[in-house]
């Protein structure tokens, strides 16, 4: 099902009473030509303003310090800036020579990371801006898919558990903590499914979502709105298949599909408490990430996986695509990937105090060692 169009706003229409310059002889546009010319002053912009291709950015503060590693230096040694990721400084390592794989940033600047020694996995804290860490919690063969596997609500701090050494069910467990990931219980064990994909906040309504994968059997939406003491199915199967998604004002979820495989099609859709689910774009591929713009639209990353077949035989790029409202959506990056055994993921996990979005890049061809890097874009808005 398709949600109709939206009318366009007030400022839209003004938009197009702007004076411009005229020829001589006077032009009559085409009712369909106005059509176009308004359709196309409606939609967003991503701007490219800044590449590296010799960091892979992490994650960045509220503050805007972002937190980063030196593709030609160890994973253990972790990077800093301060001047909008445009310039970086070593800043500590990890607890007994572990690497970084992800990292994530509490309101208070507290920082937690899945780093991993001697094949097994731990989250480990800093207090001090990256200078120093400790691990809190062994994760075991768990491990984080992205920062978005950790989130923050009520004064409380959830991890949720992602794995990739078995694709039949796992036990996927979320801990919580309430003194700033010092110490941590497990609040809820989930059951029936493979990956803990991610979780989102809701403050208004003190509700937690969480995401849960990977095929039609495995794949889940849960709520809870008692901090975790119980939960409710939203919807479960292929519709579900989310990695990260946007908390809308109503309460509701906005998402990118991460489907690869018929029969369903990955598509943009919104999901409401209660499980009312629209469509509302077709997408290219399978996306890892929704992110919602501080200052208004949204962006979704969409990834070229090695395997599937929800692709055009074609397609071998990750896509950006924007949306002002969240019901239109506009294709408007693509990165070819270097590898074609490897995905090729293009996604926007953090936004600068500048409302610059940080684009994180993998696999990417023309990019650092292994494709990878960032970008720095601004959202344009008609």
């Amino acid at each position: 099902m398709h949600l109709g169009v939206r009318p366009h706003t007030a400022l839209l229409l003004a938009s197009l009473l702007l004076p411009v310059a005229v020829s001589a002889a006077p032009v009559v546009a085409s009712p369909e030509g106005v059509e176009a010319l308004e359709q196309a002053q409606a939609r967003p912009r991503l701007q490219v303003v800044f590449t590296n291709t010799t960091h892979r950015l992490l994650t960045v503060s509220r503050t805007g310090t972002a937190y980063g590693l030196k593709l030609d230096d160890s994973t253990s040694r972790l990077y800093v800036s301060t001047d909008g990721a445009r310039t970086w400084s070593y800043k500590g390592r990890t607890p007994l020579g572990g690497s970084f794989h992800v990292v994530s940033a509490l309101a208070d600047g507290t920082l937690l990371a899945d780093t991993e020694r001697g094949g097994a996995h731990y989250l480990a804290r800093s207090s001090d801006g990256g200078a120093t860490w400790s691990e809190v919690l062994s994760l075991g063969k768990y491990r984080l898919l992205t920062s978005r596997n950790i989130a923050e609500l009520d004064g409380t701090v959830y991890l949720l558990e992602y794995q990739a050494f078995t694709s039949q069910n796992a036990t996927i467990q979320l801990h919580a903590s309430t003194d700033q990931g010092r110490s941590w219980t497990v609040r809820q064990i989930f059951t029936g499914h493979r990956h803990g994909h991610g979780l989102a906040v809701d403050p208004a309504r003190h509700a937690l979502w969480a995401f849960f994968g990977d095929n039609i059997q495995q794949s889940a939406i849960v709520r809870t709105t008692d901090a975790g003491a119980t939960w409710s199915t939203v919807i479960a199967g292929q519709k579900a298949l989310v990695v990260t998604a946007a908390v809308l004002k109503d309460g509701s979820l906005l998402y990118a599909q991460d489907i690869n495989w018929l029969p369903g099609r990955p598509r943009i859709v919104q999901l409401s408490p209660d499980g009312t689910y629209v469509e509302l774009e077709s997408l290219t591929g399978a996306a890892y990430s929704t992110y919602a713009v501080r200052g208004g639209g949204f962006v979704a990353g969409v990834a070229r996986e090695p395997l599937g077949d929800a692709y055009a035989p074609e397609e071998e790029s990750a896509h950006v695509w924007a949306s002002l409202d969240g019901v239109e959506w506009v294709d408007r990056l693509q990165y070819p990937r270097l590898s074609p055994d490897e995905n090729v993921r293009a996604d926007v996990y953090a936004e600068l105090p500048s409302g610059l979005l940080v684009l994180q890049l993998q696999n990417a061809r023309g990019f650092g060692p292994g494709g990878l890097g960032y970008q720095l874009v601004r959202f344009v808005r008609p």
